[in-house]
């Protein structure tokens, strides 16, 4: 980034995972200002990172002012982020605009946000305090802002909005992977009262599929691919058969079932969960490497130990498979949980094919116990825990060792939050240990354990009715495929 020559960027949650003794350094080895006015140091009382920067570019000055979600309490633990503390963002952006308008008086002034555009996720709205998606919220209450630079939500977005004040608002979201770049042009013409400027913001996004590699950034940082392949591509055991994740958004899959076994050989727990990071990974048969547990397993999670009642255990997956399987009615129906138009097909995304719900990793599917979802049945009503994997008995009542990742143990997805109806702290009352390493890491210990993984069902749990099941499945392969 220092070669390329940013100007600024924002602080992401994803930037926070790695610890304070990364991210208070890292921030020192950039030679551009990473921002996020509304990261506290509750040491200090002031930001952790520096709120904005002040760019001058042809006479004009331009006021970035930078943010991170809010919401790194419900996906990372406190250790990775104790001395600080993240404002929502509206409440910050009432807190900066005035001080930049008055102590700098800028010509232009930009949200640089790690936010994402849709501020109705996870039930949000307008007016929800520390919305993981707060940028709009923020440049509709708090006027001052000339445009808005979005991300985390990995969606394009371009329009333009108008705040309480009546003034409009660039909105500018360049999705993810370098697959755009976000581009704005502005126009500024002196305005009639000599004062401030007219301006016309058109943000446009430009596609990098066509544009060829450039050499010499390729050949300056070459050596440290390398180093990253060398890593990546050793060899940690073997695998027999290919292993897919799509057969996962369906019912019990041996991808799935590979990284529940991994769990409960690193934790010693008596039941799993396991969401589902990835739809589309395919590992084949041969050598399997850290490249492949990318594939596998593509975020930065930990891995908690939970105690929880097998009540509670129930309620968890009732939560997960209300989001990740539709009520069928019919054997016609869709058996996946897409979202639907006004005349109920399922809704299309520019990325993801069609569009479910929720994010798959918001599904879950559970180890340990024998259970049955019933899909005929309404959200709450589907699943029946037969037994403990092993033929014992299961106990509403009784507590278990649960694993489960830190995104899920710190309130990603609602599990706990909505699915349990437990407050923040009552969740973390129910912590019994949290691992230092990711779940990729033991997933590596679990394989090296084996030497050779030959890919099998747990045979934990089925979906029913067995005709609906199999009639949705059919028509619901039939719709991602031909998208």
């Amino acid at each position: 980034m220092n070669y390329l020559g940013y100007d600024a960027a924002a602080v992401g949650n994803h930037d926070i995972e790695p610890g304070e003794a990364v991210y208070a350094r890292v921030q020192n080895d950039f030679a551009f200002p990473w921002l996020a006015a509304n990261a506290i140091d509750t040491r200090t009382g002031k930001p952790f990172f520096k709120p904005y920067t002040i760019l001058n570019k042809n006479g004009i000055k331009i006021a970035v002012l930078g943010m991170i979600t809010p919401n790194i309490h419900a996906w990372l633990p406190k250790y990775l982020w104790e001395n600080i503390e993240f404002q929502d963002m509206t409440e910050a952006a009432r807190q900066w605009i005035p001080y930049i308008r008055e102590n700098e008086n800028p010509d232009l002034l930009i949200g640089l946000f790690h936010s994402g555009a849709d501020y109705t996720v996870n039930g949000g709205d307008m007016d929800t305090y520390k919305n993981e998606n707060g940028g709009i919220p923020a440049a509709t209450k708090v006027d001052g802002f000339d445009m808005i630079l979005l991300g985390h939500d990995h969606q394009e977005r371009i329009e333009e909005i108008t705040n309480e004040a009546g003034n409009k608002v660039a909105v500018l979201n360049a999705q993810t992977g370098a697959r755009y770049l976000g581009r704005a042009d502005i126009r500024l013409k002196k305005s009639d009262s000599g004062k401030g400027y007219d301006k016309v913001i058109t943000p446009s996004l430009v596609e990098m599929k066509n544009i060829p590699v450039d050499t010499a950034f390729a050949n300056l940082f070459a050596a440290d691919v390398n180093l990253i392949n060398d890593y990546v591509d050793g060899e940690i055991g073997m695998i027999t058969d290919t292993l897919k994740s799509e057969s996962a958004l369906f019912g019990p899959s041996e991808f799935m079932d590979l990284i529940h076994n991994a769990q409960l050989q690193a934790t010693g727990a008596d039941v799993s969960f396991a969401g589902i990071l990835s739809t589309d990974a395919v590992i084949p048969p041969g050598k399997l490497t850290m490249r492949n547990l990318f594939t596998l397993y593509k975020y930065e999670n930990l891995l908690y130990t939970m105690s929880l009642t097998g009540g509670e255990i129930k309620d968890f997956l009732e939560y997960g498979f209300g989001r990740q399987y539709n009520q069928m009615k019919s054997v016609n129906d869709h058996l996946l949980n897409f979202q639907k138009d006004e005349k109920g097909n399922p809704v299309k995304s520019s990325r993801f094919g069609f569009q479910f719900v929720t994010p798959t990793f918001n599904f879950t599917s559970a180890a340990g116990i024998k259970y049955t979802v019933d899909v005929t049945k309404p959200v709450g009503e589907r699943v029946t825990i037969l037994s403990m994997s092993d033929g014992s008995s299961f106990d509403p009542d009784k507590r278990y060792k649960v694993a489960v990742n830190s995104y899920q143990a710190s309130g990603g997805g609602g599990f706990f939050f909505d699915g349990l109806g437990f407050t923040k702290e009552e969740t973390d009352a129910r912590v019994i240990n949290a691992s230092k390493n990711d779940v990729r890491k033991y997933i590596a210990d679990y394989i090296r354990s084996q030497k050779t993984i030959t890919p099998a069902l747990r045979n934990d749990w089925q979906v029913v009715p067995e005709n609906y099941f199999r009639a949705g499945v059919k028509t619901d392969r039939k719709l991602l495929k031909k998208d």
